[in-house]
């Protein structure tokens, strides 16, 4: 009979969670209490039917209580060979349209993939239907590129994503939103590629967990987010849940009651310190309560040029940087051409907030990073690609150009407000990190 893995740390944030101790789990498992506290202390392996008795009395499905994959690489390394070992052609149209190459990643994370752009210029591409992830698009040349974005044809929904000129900024680079059907083709002779990095979208879990809601309440969701459009979902939901109206709510926190009415019904919006004075007197972070920066297009959209992206050109840690596309309501979504000339820097001045690709694009570059308290390096030519964990120090020194890309990964927008609110995150983030204690009645003896 095959065995089932179950990890110590999963196993004790469940009892946790769910107030059992090793003991009663034991018992309502049918299982052996020192079986138990050993799973408890070091995990170990049960058959598939004590490890389903288990999950049921923990009520989680047993993936919640199996091992991690292990530890995080710091670093992972792809030569261009073993990039272009993941091509995979695409046929639309009745052409060969797309060839789809894999950049590095751990398993179970999401990496960017390069295109080359094969539908030519004569050739009108036809629209995909669109993904839940939104996408940062760059670009990588040496020719211009065709985007579509709509069935019929305009300024908006039909434009040029321009190469570059100069060796280090590829090209134009577009951010793009949840389910906005794209395609793209060539725009010259030119051959020309893109890289697009279809991030983790952050309604990921919402939408897993609607999958099992009744049609009615998902109905009642939607309809609640349509009607509120462009008012802080949390403004009207975060008060009713919490047994207030406009009146009783301005009253608590001493604002205006015809302010909280219009900012609930879309008609004005809450100022920073009204909404920190909503926050403080209803249990309510401020932050959700004001409304978003859109900075985007009528389809959802945010640019940038060849010449916008050579405008931000800046100096940063001894590099030349230039900004991509960027959209403030993605904040983890991010791009960056860096230019490397220069010897190793004395220190690894790189350490990032967040999971980091970076392909090279021109030149030679040795990249060296910090691992396990070995410095390691490596020299990188084009196409060969890097996948950098968040806050490993590294490095890059030589002459060339890289195409830096980055999402928040685990250490998200949404980790990152939860981080700023916590009490004391570095205490709780030390105590939380393979932590096998229990939560304090683990003694008792059964019966």
């Amino acid at each position: 009979m095959v065995k089932q893995e179950v990890d110590s740390v999963r196993l004790g944030r469940w009892l946790n969670a769910r107030k059992l101790t090793p003991v009663l789990a034991a018992e309502k498992a049918g299982m052996d209490v020192d079986t138990m506290r050993g799973l408890v202390d070091a995990g170990g392996t049960l058959s598939a039917e004590e490890l389903g008795r288990l999950c049921e009395t923990l009520a989680v499905g047993s993936e919640q209580l199996r091992p991690g994959a292990g530890r995080t690489p710091a670093v992972m390394v792809q030569r261009r060979e073993e990039m272009v070992a993941t091509r995979r052609p695409i046929e639309r149209d009745g052409i060969h349209f797309y060839n789809y190459y894999s950049l590095p990643a751990p398993p179970g994370r999401v990496a960017p993939v390069i295109l080359d752009i094969l539908c030519p210029a004569d050739h009108l591409p036809p629209l995909n239907n669109g993904h839940l992830e939104p996408a940062l698009t760059v670009n990588l040349g040496p020719g211009p590129i065709n985007g579509r974005w709509g069935e019929d044809l305009d300024a908006e929904t039909w434009r040029v994503l321009e190469a570059g000129d100069d060796g280090w900024i590829t090209g134009a680079s577009y951010v793009e939103p949840s389910y906005q059907p794209h395609t793209y083709s060539l725009a010259s002779e030119r051959p020309a590629r893109i890289v697009s990095y279809t991030a983790p979208s952050g309604l990921r879990g919402l939408v897993d967990d609607c999958e099992g809601w009744s049609d009615a309440a998902f109905a009642e969701l939607t309809d609640d987010l349509a009607a509120g459009e462009g008012v802080p979902t949390r403004l009207a939901s975060g008060l009713a849940r919490r047994g207030y109206d406009a009146g009783s709510a301005a009253a608590a926190a001493g604002l205006e009651e015809g302010a909280l009415a219009a900012a609930m019904e879309g008609r004005g919006s809450l100022r920073a310190e009204e909404a920190m004075a909503l926050g403080a007197a209803l249990g309510l972070d401020y932050r959700l309560l004001l409304p978003r920066d859109a900075r985007e297009d009528p389809l959802g959209r945010a640019f940038a040029s060849v010449a916008q992206s050579k405008a931000s050109a800046r100096r940063f840690r001894g590099h030349q940087i230039a900004s991509m596309a960027r959209a403030p309501h993605l904040p983890d979504l991010l791009g960056l051409f860096m230019r490397v000339e220069g010897e190793r820097a004395a220190t690894l001045d790189q350490n990032e907030h967040g999971e980091t690709h970076y392909l090279v694009s021109a030149g030679t570059v040795r990249v060296s990073w910090l691992d396990e308290g070995e410095v390691r390096e490596a020299e990188l030519e084009p196409d060969d690609a890097l996948w950098v964990a968040p806050y490993v120090r590294h490095s890059f020194d030589g002459r060339g150009a890289l195409v830096k890309l980055g999402h928040g990964g685990v250490l998200d927008a949404g980790t990152d407000l939860e981080l700023d609110t916590c009490f004391r995150p570095a205490a709780t983030l030390r105590r939380a990190r393979r932590d096998r204690r229990g939560w304090g009645f683990d003694g008792e003896a059964a019966g």
